[in-house]
């Protein structure tokens, strides 16, 4: 009997942290596809934001594509075009219209039937154009213009939502704000993880880019069901934030 063996017992969060830590190898893999491990590198060790014309695509869709979707799977929200996709539950709607005679600007994002209660939306931005410390947050001042707007709380009111969960990402760091849409209370940075340690750890054992991890896959996977899958899995986001409010 292997350590992944599920009659191990491994709980629910730590089942999923492993879906995500398999996922995050996704990113660096593709570096390694484009002969950029260096551009990883700098990425990694510094707050420049990625290069277009090293990854031959725009950072954002690059992000998008090969970080923040594949992570996005992890969590439980499936792409509606793979084959994991039933036509029920949680989901991922890229670039969604469903709020186009709300707001001007509409969220890249809209993750789906997350709760009857909920409505979770999510901006993304190319990898290093949100920092948790310092004053280059992209992400976050996209997320609070939508939290912080009672016409879109309105909106979500006459529907019968409870909750308005913003996610704020440039693939490597994750911040989450939310909105009690009937009593109009804004929960700001509630959950804020930075995965750019675990995917330096995961592009150094894979030799995408020089030395040694110093995470194991344990260490990764542990680190992931403590503090990144509570508030985003598609399975407990909606308890995490409701706890927030009582």
């Amino acid at each position: 009997m292997t350590a992944e063996s599920p009659n191990m017992g491994l709980n629910a969060d730590t089942v999923i942290a492993e879906r995500v830590r398999q996922q995050l190898t996704v990113f660096p893999g593709k570096f390694r596809e484009l002969g950029e491990g260096g551009e990883l590198r700098r990425l990694c060790r510094t707050t420049r934001t990625l290069s277009g014309p090293k990854v031959e695509q725009a950072p954002e869709d690059f992000t998008e594509q090969y970080l923040i979707e594949p992570i996005l799977h992890g969590l439980g929200y499936r792409n509606p075009i793979s084959e994991d996709y039933v036509g029920t539950g949680p989901h991922f709607v890229r670039r969604p219209s469903t709020y186009r005679n709300i707001e001007i600007n509409r969220p890249d994002y809209l993750l789906k039937n997350v709760s009857p209660q909920t409505d979770c939306i999510l901006e993304a931005k190319a990898a290093n154009e949100e920092q948790l410390t310092g004053s280059k947050r992209r992400a976050t001042a996209d997320i609070e213009e939508y939290v912080e707007s009672d016409t879109f709380a309105k909106y979500l009111k006459t529907i019968e939502k409870r909750y308005l969960v913003a996610i704020g990402t440039d693939g490597l760091r994750w911040v989450l704000w939310a909105k009690d849409v009937r009593s109009r209370e804004t929960k700001e940075a509630i959950a804020e993880v930075d995965l750019s340690d675990a995917i330096a750890a995961i592009a150094k054992r894979d030799a995408v880019i020089e030395g040694e991890p110093k995470s194991t896959n344990v260490d990764i996977r542990k680190f992931l069901a403590e503090e990144f899958i509570p508030p985003f899995a598609a399975c407990s986001i909606d308890d995490f934030v409701a706890d927030q409010f009582e």
